[in-house]
């Protein structure tokens, strides 16, 4: 997560956010936000990391790998690391604590886990704190 969080501070978005993902004790990708500077909407860190995760190893299939973000992912990140096969995701702040509710699609990610094609394991609030001081 500290990676994730030195990603994050790269971003130039008003809302910071940075991933890491990581395959054993590899780190395979790492990226933040950047939809402003690439007039991308869909830049998220995590669709960002999952890209290059991706071609660095050759393989669209992410298994056995996980993503530390310093945001809860949206519900398109959500699907983005279902579709991958992302076998473990860790977050910091939740959706709440950054987004105001007419800016977000409130999707329960356990809602979401019991409709997803592929499954994963889940962790959130981890360095709650830390990833909080990027806010």
């Amino acid at each position: 997560m500290k990676l994730a969080i030195e990603e994050a501070k790269k971003s130039s978005e008003p809302l910071k956010c940075g991933v890491v993902i990581v395959k054993g004790e590899q780190v395979i990708a790492k990226a933040y936000n950047s939809q402003r500077n690439s007039n991308n909407a869909s830049a998220h860190a995590e669709i960002n990391a999952i890209k290059m995760a991706g071609e660095n190893i050759g393989n669209k299939n992410l298994e056995r790998c996980s993503i530390y973000c310093t945001c809860e992912p949206c519900i398109m990140c959500l699907s983005a690391i279902a579709f991958a096969k992302i076998g473990r995701l860790v977050y910091g702040l939740s959706l709440n604590d950054v987004t105001p509710p007419e800016k977000m699609i409130n999707i329960d990610i356990n809602e979401f886990l019991a409709k997803a094609p592929n499954k994963f394991k889940v962790l959130g609030n981890f360095m709650k704190e830390e990833c909080s001081q990027l806010l």
